[in-house]
């Protein structure tokens, strides 16, 4: 090979004389001829647009962190990396290759760059209107504010980039959440009076901007300004529950419509007017692919395949071997995400809840079967009894299979969940932010109103007024939007409310000793409630300062010439100055 490569370079030189050695390029991409018009900026845009799905793919990624660090799940697998003692797991320092806790931190800030390369730069463009201009401007804003959102509910007090910096900054400092609250607050609302209303698929529109803002304002204890922001959706005209079979399969009695909402073709369908922003991945086309697709069955399901499953003869009773036709229904699950019986089991009150049904949407534990030919049992359903309770954290577990299931093109024969556009922000959560925001203001006729919007479609008996509250959003959060919301960042932000507002005897200057995520996890969470359950080589366990994450000591330690706040817990903490409550262009 080499000597081919030598003897090519050699006829190129002869036959092109000393000009082969002259630069003479076909273009030059630089900043300064990118960004001078629309294309030139949308291009960011676009990348913006895919970065926004990161969470939702692969076995461990952001949406997988904020799951087991709630009151719904944990993690079951056993290996050493999957994260289950959050105090000798999760430092600043790391927290292992399967899960993203500092990844979303790296990501979170190269999103506010790339934001800012828009913001900074977008004065120096030629645009066809000021429409245009402010269109872009505005879809900057609100990936910056989603961005922002996320951190401070992850993170708390974080630095707030307000510019594009073209040189090494090593002199951050951190702002206040408060502060930065306040500043993603008014980006948004000049945000969603340019955002389009009608936009292609994965692009944000004016309706996802006012349902961030009405999260935004939530955080913010801005009750009355949240339920205008999400009636804008609500009542705009443009979205609406879908109530009525539609999409793929719609003729097939079998199913219902909340299997249709959930399958992937009908996901992004323009007959769907449910989905405010839908994230996108489509085999097939290089440009819309997600590496590896969902893995959803490998995340949620569990290893109902694993040797742990004994027939009553003590005979292997389950395999994974490819093809198997049993695998391919059920899926190879590894219980990355396993949901605690909270979500399996208490929070469903009634038995027409189409999204607990046993026949189509629901995955219970009698429907698995022994499926290891050499069983004499081969086809029957699993007796659990005659395997370790131990190993059933791991192997044998319901699950919503209506969300999860989703057919794999890359192996189809041994499936862990192919590619689907996945919901980011869908109108039922919009009810439930209002609902939530009116429980706040003592309204609990408007809330129920809300809540049994949502409730009504899945044909579930309807809440009363008199069982409103926070519990009763979260419980019903956890119905409709389980494998969608980021559940963490939730919890931390009503803890939040709570501390802001010193309800129930929690404060802000307690927070990381006292707050409501943790009293609510030890409530429902069995497995973190124990806290000396051993699995793998770690117990179960979480203290109340994990209600911020630890902030990654590569980024505090490169600051050489700032201060990046560590939260209280972690190593570094003692090293804190106040945080900033002005937002300039200094960082």
């Amino acid at each position: 090979m080499g000597k081919w490569i030598r003897y090519l370079l050699l006829l190129c030189l002869m036959s092109c004389g000393e000009d082969f050695l002259q630069i003479k390029p076909l273009s030059i991409y630089t900043p300064e001829s990118i960004y001078v018009d629309k294309s030139g900026f949308e291009g960011v845009l676009v990348t913006l647009r895919k970065n926004l799905r990161v969470d939702f793919y692969g076995q461990g990624g952001g949406l997988s962190c904020e799951l087991i660090a709630s009151e719904l799940a944990i993690s079951a697998n056993k290996q050493q990396d999957a994260i289950h003692n959050f105090d000798i797991q999760v430092l600043p320092t790391g927290t292992g290759p399967t899960y993203d806790f500092h990844e979303i931190w790296e990501r979170g800030y190269n999103q506010v760059r790339n934001a800012n390369v828009i913001l900074s730069r977008i004065e120096q463009g030629a645009f066809e209107s000021e429409e245009i201009k402010n269109a872009i401007i505005a879809e900057a804003y609100f990936h910056r504010a989603y961005w922002y959102y996320r951190l401070i509910h992850l993170y708390g007090d974080v630095p707030f980039l307000n510019i594009e910096h073209t040189a090494p900054k090593i002199d951050f400092y951190t702002h206040s959440r408060k502060t930065i609250l306040a500043k993603i607050t008014e980006d948004m609302n000049f945000a969603v009076k340019w955002l389009p209303e009608n936009v292609t698929p994965g692009a944000v529109s004016q309706g996802a901007g006012y349902h961030l803002l009405a999260k935004i304002l939530l955080a913010d204890s801005k009750f009355q300004e949240a339920i205008q922001a999400a009636s804008a959706v609500i009542d705009g005209g443009q979205y609406a529950l879908m109530k009525e079979r539609f999409g793929v399969i719609a003729s097939d009695p079998k199913y219902n419509v909340v299997w249709d909402l959930h399958q992937k073709e009908n996901k992004s369908s323009s007959q769907n007017k449910e989905g405010l922003l839908v994230v996108q991945d489509r085999y097939g086309f290089p440009d819309a692919q997600v590496d590896g697709g969902t893995k959803s069955m490998r995340r949620y399901a569990p290893a109902w395949w694993n040797n742990y499953i004994k027939d009553p003869d003590g005979v292997r009773g389950t395999i994974d071997t490819r093809g198997n036709d049993f695998l391919i229904y059920a899926g190879r699950g590894v219980g990355y995400v396993r949901a605690c019986s909270y979500h399996n089991y208490e929070i469903w009150v009634d038995d027409t809840d189409l999204r607990h049904d046993p026949e189509v949407n629901w995955f219970s534990t009698d429907k698995f079967i022994y499926n290891n030919p050499s069983s004499k049992y081969y086809g029957q359903p699993v007796d659990i009894k005659y395997t370790n309770a131990m190993d059933t954290i791991h192997c044998w577990y319901p699950y919503p299979y209506y969300k999860i299931y989703v057919e794999d093109e890359e192996i189809p024969d041994a499936p862990d969940g192919g590619h689907s556009d996945w919901y980011l922000f869908r109108l039922a959560e919009t009810y439930l932010l209002r609902a939530e925001a009116y429980v706040w203001l003592n309204d609990p006729g408007n809330a129920a109103s809300d809540v049994n919007e949502v409730r009504n479609r899945a044909k579930a008996q309807p809440a009363s007024v008199s069982e409103m509250s926070v519990e009763y959003i979260l419980d019903e959060r956890a119905r409709e939007l389980f494998a969608e919301e980021f559940r963490k960042s939730e919890l931390t932000r009503i803890a939040f409310i709570m501390a802001d507002n010193r309800m129930n005897g929690y404060t802000v200057e307690d927070f990381s000793r006292k707050n409501y995520w943790y009293d609510r996890i030890m409530e429902k969470n069995e497995y973190y409630r124990a806290g000396d359950i051993l699995w793998g080589p770690n117990i179960y366990r979480l203290s109340p300062f994990h209600v911020l994450w630890p902030v990654p000591a590569n980024a505090i330690d490169s600051n050489l010439g700032g201060v990046i706040n560590q939260n209280e817990g972690y190593i570094g903490f003692e090293k804190n100055t106040e945080p900033l409550t002005e937002v300039d262009n200094r960082q």
